[in-house]
């Protein structure tokens, strides 16, 4: 696995991304979904950014695991213990944007992109891991 550690600050998201960005494109991963990708790493990153350190400085530790045709973007972080995958606010797409209550698009939309989420606390770590499948044409 691969893995990097990044100040959890927005004026590093560029430089995570870009992070991500490269290892997905050096792992085989096809074209068309890397794009995908990292808009459900933004989305996770931003999450961790906002709400796992809302005082204090920290960072956001990226892991990818390759497997057959596979492969898994790990997002980590020492904030408070928080399950996105069960906490976060409930989306109403069908009502008015006016009447929705803020958050929970991030995840909707995480959800939407990968094939499997997973949500762990290991010690005093919030740990998201995001799979996704694609075929090999390599």
């Amino acid at each position: 696995m691969d893995k990097a550690r990044f100040p959890a600050e927005i004026q590093e998201l560029h430089r995570t991304l870009e992070w991500i960005r490269t290892h997905l494109i050096n792992g085989g991963v096809p074209k068309a979904m890397i794009g995908k990708l990292e808009l459900a790493s933004e989305e996770a990153i931003v999450n961790v950014i906002h709400h796992a350190y809302p005082k204090k400085k920290g960072e956001v530790e990226i892991g990818i695991k390759w497997g057959d045709a596979q492969v898994e973007i790990i997002v980590r972080d020492s904030g408070p213990p928080f399950n996105p995958l069960k906490e976060a606010p409930k989306v109403s797409l069908h009502a008015p944007i006016e009447e929705r209550e803020a958050g929970g698009l991030g995840i909707y939309l995480i959800r939407q992109i990968m094939d499997e989420l997973h949500y762990a606390r290991e010690g005093d770590e919030n740990v998201l891991t995001m799979l996704k499948r694609f075929s090999q044409t390599k």
